[in-house]
């Protein structure tokens, strides 16, 4: 134990330790007793004039845990952090930290008086040492508490903290502004903070206490609303843990207004899920790729719309690109690299084979992420499945690539139309023209001139059907259902395949043709003679055809059967291909395989059916069955008796055609017939002449034949004139365009001579009244 102890030598005073110890003497007054008697409770210690420790006290050695022996002779400055002034004027009051003897360091208050004797004796320092580190810990507690005030309202965040057995609560300002509360009302109890809740929050709310008492350590979270006066509804988020602090259990915890967060994370949720439903509903599949480690993350979309089952790691690029098609690898990779080294976004179709072997088209849309530093390490983008519209498209080219090369097989085949029909017009209506002689020339002459003929009348078949076919795969052709009686049809037909039957010994019976069906009397004409015409060419010697009619439900069948060789099941199965002639190509009959396919096609474009049957040996029977009509058709025409008397006028530039035409307008007596070689002669002479009917060739040397019904449509005294187009252009098309401008009828070349002569009775009938 280390006691001060004092005595009296020599008129001095001894300070120093026990007598076993060394003492230190220096001179000390009275006063400096006093002093240290009166201050012994407190940490002391004296220094001599040169600021060395000479002397310390109980109390400061029990406090700093140092001993005088391990202090003596050290300077002061080594225990404080600042040291005392010298000279010492007067006594000084300052703070200091006490290094203490384990290191440490203590708060104090230093007080120091100058003591000693006479002027010029020796000097000594006492200096007094007062414990802060109460008051620094309470001021330390005091700023830190008004921090944590500041923060807590700067962040809006609510302090409390409730008693466990007293039950007592303490709120901070801000938890007063979250239930907009009075502070005046002071801290609501538990059973009145559950009130301040929605009603639907209170019983689960009233179980967190609980809830926090059984987790004992850790902190529990909780959110509910909060109802406040207003009736305005507020998110609060709580988070509270158990403490035990200076004896007592506390439930401390911090509480934060989220209203504006989980507003926001519902939006987000709504939107995700909208997003979410979209890219489901539309198959859309989102990826990310890193650019520099070419790691890369793909939704479950990716994998489907790659036929995979997804998995949760994407595949690497080796693999990404095998999915893709080889024909087009390199343009995919090239469209992403490129994009990249731009910096810019990337889009691009391509297609990925499935494993089943199946190919799909897929769309890519991809867009850079900058960082912070601007550089781009990120690309996203998503795919969608576009194999429909990529189908769609080259359907829609390649739809676009048949009509051109349809249209230019149209204009190449209405050209040559027009160039062969030409000069057969003057090689069929000369020869029609000789045949109606019979009294020129010897035998062998009509055979050659039947001869000529014929030729041209199978060549003119083949021009018609080729046309007729290409119209009909076009669709092109048109077509008129109107009331037709088959009879006179039929009337139509069998004087045109007299000579056919003739020259092949077989006899056409036409019996009980009854009805009238919705057709184009034109094309159910062609229908007849193509069917005629196999059944007399493919019979055998001396065989028969034999039509009729039957009425069946809604329709009447029209049946045409032969005594022929018959057909095979697999013959008729390939009856109506184009130019397939079921291997009877090499067999002198004439054909070219067209017109049973144009047969079929007319039938079906005029909503009727064909069937076929066959017995070989025995012969076929075609059936075709039309819509019956609700009103029968027009009778035909009966001949040329009582006929007006007429003038043509034939606007042409072809010599050869004139010839032609005005040789069959001179076999009537009533009729008349003035030629012209241009269009401006044609309209001037209508103009003067005021034929009664105009035959307008279509391709004129000064302007075409439109061009001429429009100046004659446009004068007062030619409107009413009736104009027929006279042409060798005869594709479907041509026929309609003219029609529409204008054209009372349009009759094409080559002429025939019977159906020219008919045409002309008709519009040269008589008027009626």
């Amino acid at each position: 134990h280390v006691a001060p102890h004092v005595g009296r030598s020599a008129g001095r005073l001894a300070v120093g330790r026990s007598p076993t110890t060394a003492r230190v003497w220096f001179p000390l007054n009275t006063d400096i007793l006093n002093a240290l008697v009166a201050l012994s409770h407190d940490p002391m210690l004296v220094t001599d004039a040169q600021d060395r420790i000479v002397w310390i006290n109980d109390p400061f050695e029990a406090r700093s845990g140092h001993r005088l022996c391990d202090l003596r002779g050290q300077s002061l400055s080594t225990l404080l952090s600042s040291t005392v002034a010298t000279p010492i004027a007067e006594a000084v009051v300052s703070d200091h930290r006490l290094r203490m003897a384990d290191g440490t360091e203590l708060r104090v208050r230093a007080r120091r008086m100058r003591v000693g004797g006479a002027a010029g004796s020796e000097v000594a320092v006492v200096c007094v040492l007062e414990d802060l580190s109460a008051q620094h810990e309470t001021r330390r507690a005091a700023g830190l508490s008004k921090r944590l005030d500041v923060a807590a309202a700067a962040a809006e965040l609510g302090i409390w903290s409730r008693d466990v057995e007293s039950q007592a609560g303490e709120w901070n300002a801000q938890m007063f502004r979250l239930f907009d509360r009075e502070p005046a009302l002071g801290v609501p109890s538990r059973e009145g903070w559950l009130t301040l809740m929605h009603p639907d929050d209170r019983l689960r709310m009233g179980q967190a206490p609980d809830q926090l008492m059984l987790a004992r350590s850790g902190a529990v979270e909780h959110q509910y609303r909060v109802v406040r006066p207003s009736g305005e509804l507020r998110w609060i988020t709580q988070r509270a843990r158990l403490e035990t602090l200076d004896g007592r259990r506390l439930m401390l915890g911090v509480s934060m207004d989220v209203t504006a967060r989980v507003h926001a994370e519902v939006a987000l949720r709504t939107i995700n899920e909208r997003a979410g439903l979209a890219a489901r509903a539309t198959g859309l599949g989102s990826w990310e790729w890193n650019t520099v480690t070419d790691a890369s993350v793909w939704d479950d979309a990716m994998f489907t719309l790659r036929g995979l089952l997804p998995r949760a790691v994407a595949p690497g690029a080796d693999e990404r690109l095998a999915m893709v098609h080889a024909d087009d690898r390199e343009q995919a990779d090239d469209v992403l690299r490129d994009a990249v080294l731009s910096r810019q976004p990337a889009a691009q179709e391509f297609r990925v084979v499935w494993p089943d072997g199946s190919v799909r088209w897929l769309a890519s849309r991809a867009t850079p992420m900058p960082e912070e530093d601007g550089r781009i390490l990120r690309y996203i983008g998503v795919n969608w499945d576009v194999t429909e519209r990529m189908t769609a498209e080259a359907a829609r080219q390649d739809s676009v690539i048949a009509k051109r090369k349809s249209e230019a097989k149209l204009a190449f085949l209405a050209r040559m139309s027009h160039e062969l029909r030409t000069p057969l017009n003057a090689v069929l209506g000369f020869a029609q023209l000789l045949q109606l002689d019979h009294d020129r020339g010897v035998p062998v002459q009509r055979a050659h001139i039947d001869h000529v003929r014929t030729a041209g009348d199978h060549l003119l078949s083949l021009i018609n059907n080729v046309l007729d076919l290409s119209s009909l795969e076009s669709g092109e052709l048109r077509i008129e259902l109107t009331p037709v009686q088959v009879a006179d049809v039929v009337a139509e037909v069998l004087p045109m395949l007299e000579p056919l039957a003739r020259r092949h010994g077989i006899v056409v019976h036409a019996e009980a043709l009854a009805g009238s069906v919705r057709a184009d009397r034109m094309r159910l004409r062609q229908i007849v003679i193509n069917l005629l015409s196999n059944a007399i060419k493919y019979n055998r010697a001396q065989g028969e055809v034999r039509l009729e009619t039957q009425p069946a439900a809604g329709a009447v069948v029209l049946r045409v059967s032969d005594t022929g060789r018959g057909l095979t099941p697999e013959q008729i199965e390939q009856l109506f291909e184009p130019f397939n002639r079921l291997g009877l190509e090499s067999e002198n009959i004439e054909g070219t395989g067209i017109g049973l396919a144009i047969v079929k096609a007319l039938v079906d474009h005029m909503r009727g059916s064909i069937h076929v049957s066959s017995k070989v040996g025995q012969g076929t029977v075609f059936e075709v069955c039309l819509p019956v009509a609700t009103e029968p058709g027009p009778a035909a025409s009966g001949g040329t008796e009582n006929a007006r008397k007429g003038r043509i006028l034939y606007i042409e530039d072809n010599p050869v055609n004139v010839l032609l035409v005005e040789e069959l307008v001179a076999s009537r007596d009533d009729l008349s017939i003035l030629s012209v070689g241009t269009g401006a002669e044609g309209v001037s002479h209508a103009r003067r002449l005021q034929p009664d009917l105009v035959l307008v060739d279509m391709q004129l040397p000064d302007f075409d034949g439109f061009e001429v019904l429009r100046r004659l449509r446009a004068q007062p005294e030619t409107a009413a004139l009736t104009c027929i187009a006279l042409s060798a252009n005869a594709m479907p098309g041509d026929i309609a365009l003219a029609l529409k401008a204008g054209f009372s009828d349009y009759w094409t070349k080559p002429i025939n001579v019977r159906v020219f002569l008919a045409s002309l009775a008709a519009v040269f009938a008589p008027r009626v009244g």
